[in-house]
């Protein structure tokens, strides 16, 4: 293998190189979830306050889940206000985000928070970068909650889910 200017020549190191170039300059994008109770907003592009909806915490047997829980996402993914919200800020981020990419801006924060960042906050984090991951494969995806201590990558998570289904 021989170099110019410091970059490999063969075309396996050319791609090699091109796919770590393109992993630097892709947008990450960060959904997160956080707890007004816990302390205030963390610094995001865009913050939405969720206590509009209803909270899971006031049903005994959700109580002790999480918004990672399928029946906490099931609780507050049935309210119509919040559907709407996620596929009104979906919309929203269509049109913003690629212009962010092209000023090759590196991050974009997205946070959600509720009372306890327990429930509603973490289901909205789930259900928003799960929709932005799919809309934007080219762009690193990830959701944060802050008071569950849990970050994924939703492509790695999206592909694990395919493999553990197949």
């Amino acid at each position: 293998m021989t170099a110019t200017r410091g970059k490999p020549t063969s075309d396996t190191s050319i791609s090699q190189a091109g796919n770590l170039q393109d992993k630097q300059e892709m947008l990450h994008v960060t959904v997160m979830s956080f707890g007004y109770k816990r302390g205030a907003p963390p610094e995001a592009n865009v913050v939405f306050d969720v206590r509009f909806l209803k909270n899971p915490y006031w049903v005994e047997e959700l109580r002790p889940l999480t918004g990672l829980d399928d029946a906490v996402q099931a609780y507050v993914l049935s309210q119509q206000a919040a559907r709407e919200f996620i596929e009104s800020i979906v919309a929203l981020l269509c049109n913003v985000l690629p212009e962010i990419s092209r000023l090759k801006a590196k991050n974009f924060t997205i946070a959600f928070g509720c009372t306890g960042g327990q429930h509603r906050s973490a289901t909205l984090a789930e259900a928003l970068a799960a929709r932005l991951a799919e809309a934007f494969p080219h762009f690193a995806v990830k959701a944060v909650h802050r008071e569950l201590s849990e970050a994924h990558d939703c492509q790695a998570k999206d592909a694990h889910s395919q493999e553990a289904g197949a």
